[in-house]
């Protein structure tokens, strides 16, 4: 059984469950040791929204004093004006080169995602990056890079409604989860599609500086299905 979170489906791997006391030792120890660091990968045809939503609630955390608990970089593979899809043209802060230490990583989706994971410079900055971070996260079918670089073997994970069954028959050693929002399975995180991205970072806020701050700041923004 997997244990689900709101009225909205998250749920933590039912490998991953805590302990008792376990998320206030999380939060005294890591949750308030300061300002959080958060890379987001930009590539062609990414999803806006996977990646827009995220960064609006990471960038609008406060704590009690109103002063930022997270900082985001946006990265992509170089310095060129990115095409997300639809349209609209972003313009990345880093390159994989030269991409400061975070403390989490973020791999949106989209169709982009199906020539992005073909792409072994890309694949091996993700394993390289797994090492140093203290999460690595997902939205959409950004899952697939995960599933790429090997990180989501043994695990649950969920990704985009309509890539579910690909997910299952391409990656079998990976218990793909159907009708959550996101999945925490300890050191990484996956969401469904789109919009859930929004869910999946309030949930990872609430994780690191606890629930109060992640309800303040979907107020914030206005957010109304946090719960």
């Amino acid at each position: 059984m997997r244990e689900v979170f709101g009225s909205w489906g998250g749920c933590y791997d039912r490998k991953q469950r805590k302990r008792p006391f376990a998320l206030l030792y999380f939060l005294l120890t890591k949750g308030a040791c300061g300002m959080k660091k958060v890379a987001i990968l930009l590539f062609e045809d990414v999803e806006l929204l996977d990646f827009a939503g995220p960064y609006e609630v990471f960038s609008s955390v406060r704590g009690a004093d109103g002063t930022p608990l997270m900082k985001v970089l946006s990265v992509a593979e170089s310095a060129e004006l990115v095409r997300c899809r639809n349209g609209l043209v972003v313009q990345p802060g880093y390159t994989l080169e030269n991409c400061p230490v975070v403390d989490i990583v973020l791999l949106p989706g989209g169709r982009g995602t199906v020539t992005a994971v073909n792409r072994p410079h890309l694949i091996n900055w993700i394993i390289a990056r797994s090492q140093q971070t203290e999460l690595m996260t997902s939205v959409c079918t950004g899952s697939f890079l995960l599933a790429k670089a090997g990180l989501l073997a043994g695990k649950q994970a969920t990704t985009y409604f309509g890539s579910i069954p690909t997910m299952r028959e391409s990656y079998p050693d990976i218990e793909v989860l159907e009708a959550v929002r996101w999945v925490d399975a300890g050191n990484v995180i996956t969401s469904a599609g789109v919009s859930a991205g929004i869910d999946m970072a309030l949930h990872l806020v609430a994780r690191l500086f606890g629930k109060p701050v992640a309800d303040a700041t979907a107020r914030g923004i206005e957010y109304d299905y946090w719960a």
